[in-house]
């Protein structure tokens, strides 16, 4: 395969896994803030499930990428 597509392949891993797992610690932090901290609050939401869900797939489809890219070489 030309070096083009495996330099694809690499980007579009790195910006899935950036922000897959900037999403995830967000959706966290936000979370936690949200909720009182530790002394308890605002119980979670659809919103909240939803916004781990995407993080949750976009980092398993950065390990897809992954693979794909090492399948190129």
């Amino acid at each position: 395969m030309p070096k083009i597509f495996k330099a694809l392949a690499s980007i579009s891993v790195w910006v899935l896994f950036i922000v897959g797992l900037f999403s995830l610690i967000f959706t966290v932090i936000d979370q936690f803030t949200r909720s009182g901290g530790l002394s308890g609050g605002e119980p979670y939401n659809f919103n909240d499930v939803a916004w781990e869900l995407k993080a949750i797939v976009t980092l398993f489809l950065s390990v897809v990428a992954m693979k794909i890219r090492k399948a190129l070489e």
